[in-house]
C-alpha cells in the first residue's frame, strides 16, 4: 500500500480549473432540461420544471481530479412518489403472501394440484404489482432520453434509481439522483432499501457556513485531502456530507496553523482519539453521525479508514 508523504498530501489540495467545472455542470443542466421536456410531453404527471442541485464537493469547491459530479435532479411531481410507495407496499405484501402460500403448499400432497395452483396465484400476484408511472419508470425514460444527447463514446445507465454517465462527454463521472421537491426538502428513493429518504440541505449549508467562518480555504483543502485519501485507499469516492460531518465536529484549534499539512496531521490525530458518540451529523445536529443513514459510513468502517490513513503517513 502506498505511503502518503507530506508532498503527496499537499498535492491533494491542487485546484481544478473553474472553467472546466462550470462547463461540465451547465452541459449536464442542458441535457437534463431537454430530457425532462421530452418526457413531460408524453407523461402528464411528469413536470418539465426542474432544478439541478450539486450535492457533493461541487457545492463548496473542494473538487479534485477524482471527483464525481453528483446532483439531485429535482422534479415537482409528487404523484411519482405516491406511485412508487404503492409499488413498494405491494412488493412487501406479495412477499408475505408468497411466504404464506409456500407454507400452505408444503402441506398439500398432490403435486400436480399444487403446481397448477402456483401458476394461477403467481399470475394474480404479478398483475397486482403492475402500478402507475413510478420512479423506476422515470429512470428508464431518463436513460433513453439522455442517450440521445451524448456521444457514442459515453455510456448512460441506471442502477438503484441512480442515473450514471461515464465517458468522454464529461470530465467527471456523473451521478444523477431523481429527487421529488417538497418545499425546501427533497425525497430520494433508495431501490435497495425500498424506501424514500428525506433531505433538507438548509441545515447542512447553515452548519457548513458556520464551520468555515474565518478558515474557508483550510476547510476546503482538508476536505480535498480526505476525499483523495479515501479514493486512493478504496478506489471509490467518499460521501461528501460524511467528511463534512467529521470536520464539523473538529475543534477550532485544529485549524490554528497556516500549514495545511500540519492541519491535516492535527486532524487525523484528533479523529483517531475522538469520542464519536459526541459527533453529530452536519445534515441534522439532533442525530449522531452514525445514526444518520444518509452519510454512508458506519462506525467500524470509519475506524478502519482512519487507521489506514495513520498507518500510511
Amino acid at each position: 500500500m502506498a505511503i502518503f508523504d507530506k508532498e503527496t498530501i499537499i498535492g491533494f489540495t491542487n485546484n481544478v480549473s473553474n472553467e472546466i467545472i462550470l462547463e461540465n455542470y451547465y452541459r449536464l443542466v442542458r441535457i437534463l432540461t431537454s430530457s425532462m421536456e421530452n418526457i413531460s410531453k408524453k407523461n402528464a404527471i411528469v413536470s418539465s420544471e426542474i432544478d439541478v442541485i450539486p450535492i457533493n464537493e461541487f457545492t463548496n469547491g473542494a473538487i479534485t481530479p477524482i471527483s464525481s459530479l453528483n446532483v439531485f435532479l429535482v422534479i415537482k411531481s409528487p404523484q411519482i412518489e405516491l406511485n412508487t410507495v404503492k409499488v413498494v407496499k405491494n412488493k412487501f405484501k406479495s412477499f408475505w403472501e408468497r411466504l404464506k402460500l409456500a407454507w400452505k403448499r408444503s402441506r398439500i400432497k398432490k403435486k400436480r394440484k399444487r403446481r397448477n395452483k402456483k401458476i394461477d396465484e403467481n399470475s394474480t400476484l404479478s398483475s397486482q404489482l403492475k402500478g402507475k408511472y413510478d420512479i423506476n419508470d422515470l429512470c428508464v425514460d431518463l436513460v433513453n432520453n439522455i442517450a440521445n444527447y451524448i456521444t457514442p463514446l459515453s455510456l448512460v445507465s441506471s442502477t438503484n434509481a441512480i442515473i450514471s454517465i461515464t465517458g468522454d462527454d464529461f470530465s467527471f463521472p456523473v451521478n444523477i439522483y431523481p429527487a421529488i421537491s417538497k418545499g425546501s426538502k427533497y425525497v430520494v428513493y433508495d431501490k435497495i432499501l425500498n424506501k424514500f429518504f428525506e433531505y433538507d440541505f438548509t441545515e447542512r449549508f447553515q452548519n457548513y457556513k458556520a464551520m468555515i467562518m474565518g478558515k474557508e480555504d483550510k476547510v476546503i483543502n482538508l476536505i480535498k485531502i480526505y476525499n483523495m485519501l479515501y479514493y486512493n485507499l478504496y478506489n471509490k469516492n467518499l460521501d461528501q456530507p460524511f467528511i463534512e460531518s467529521l470536520i464539523f465536529n473538529m475543534p477550532n484549534e485544529i485549524f490554528e496553523s497556516d500549514d495545511i499539512y500540519e492541519i491535516f496531521i492535527n486532524s487525523i490525530n484528533f479523529l483517531n482519539n475522538a469520542r464519536f458518540k459526541d459527533f453529530v451529523s452536519i445534515l441534522d445536529r439532533s442525530l449522531n453521525i452514525f445514526k444518520d443513514n444518509r452519510l454512508g459510513l458506519n462506525y467500524y468502517e470509519t475506524l478502519e479508514f482512519l487507521k489506514l490513513i495513520k498507518n500510511n503517513i
